[in-house]
């Protein structure tokens, strides 16, 4: 079961925030929470319109990480709000278990704020101590460098590009960069 201990901290602004580890109890908010994500993150992913899941669907995907033990799902709160969700996924096969990727989003008005960072060194903290776990991934649309000066303060290093991996609606491409750091 992937958890956490909750962390109390302030955003650079003085906002007081709580980082623990997502339950299937906050499937209405994450739900919120990634659609309002979905509409303002430039560099997400996922569309607004592709967010077509339900807080039922959310439930199940929250207890799933719960229940796996190379799996985490963590949040980011500010008053019962979700301002920031980090969850990772290690391989599925015995040979591939010992690593796996993240994904992180950050609500625009916390941005820059020092949120992120307590995601991402939370996930750290939990992979270093993880039993299998040993290499930590990521993928980051190559123009995001606020995102890449913060994983490269946490020692991550880039291991590839993938040209043009997306395309964005105006018919032009952003690259990702796969970056990675060893836990142990």
């Amino acid at each position: 079961m992937g958890s956490i201990q909750p962390r109390r901290l302030m955003t650079a602004s003085g906002r007081p925030i709580v980082v623990r580890t997502a339950s299937p109890e906050d499937a209405e908010r994450v739900v919120a929470f990634v659609k309002a994500v979905a509409a303002e993150a430039p560099y997400l992913l996922t569309t607004e319109a592709e967010v077509v899941t339900t807080s039922e669907r959310q439930k199940q995907w929250l207890q799933q990480i719960m229940d796996d033990p190379g799996k985490l799902a963590i949040v980011a709160e500010h008053d019962g709000e979700i301002i920031g969700l980090l969850d990772f996924h290690n391989g599925h096969k015995q040979r591939t278990r010992h690593q796996g990727s993240f994904g992180m989003s950050v609500k625009s008005d916390f941005r820059g704020q020092g949120v992120g960072k307590a995601l991402l060194a939370a996930l750290l903290d939990w992979a270093t101590e993880h039993p299998f776990i040993e290499k930590v991934c990521l993928e980051v649309v190559a123009d995001n460098t606020n995102a890449l000066r913060l994983y490269q303060t946490f020692g991550f290093v880039e291991e590839g590009v993938k040209k043009n991996a997306v395309k964005i609606d105006d018919n032009t491409y952003w690259d990702l960069i796969v970056m990675a750091r060893f836990v142990k």
